[in-house]
């Protein structure tokens, strides 16, 4: 049986080109971001991924955001030593109309948010697919 996660829920907008939209991911088994490029991208186009706790004084929104170290598994724990900011980049050359997705193997906080990390970013709408039920 197949299972087509994009009519579980509705996606999120997590960057609409200017700003950043934080996404709850607790809810869920798994997450993914899909990238609209709306211009052709003249540069290189980061994006840092940042996560947040729970806010101490609302848990319904999120706390401090933090870069979100790149991770090659969820499992070792061997030998952990920090990783570069995970970043999620677009090629210069990158033609309008283009759509691309990535994620991340690991859940890393309540909350997730992309911020600009360089070229292109404005020219660049995100949407946030939530997987799954927890």
């Amino acid at each position: 049986m197949n299972v087509n996660h994009g009519i579980q829920h509705s996606s999120k907008l997590a960057w609409s080109g200017l700003a950043a939209f934080p996404i709850d991911i607790r809810r869920h088994v798994g997450f993914s971001f899909s990238f609209e490029v709306k211009t052709a991208l003249a540069a290189d186009t980061k994006f840092n991924v940042m996560s947040a706790p729970p806010s101490d004084a609302d848990i319904c929104l999120p706390g401090a955001f933090v870069p979100v170290p790149e991770v090659l598994t969820c499992v070792a724990d061997f030998g952990v030593q920090p990783l570069p900011q995970a970043v999620i980049v677009l090629p210069a050359g990158t033609p309008a109309g283009s759509h691309c997705t990535a994620t991340l193997p690991c859940r890393p906080d309540a909350f997730l948010q992309l911020a600009a990390g360089g070229g292109d970013t404005a020219n660049v709408v995100v949407t946030a697919g939530l997987h799954g039920p927890k």
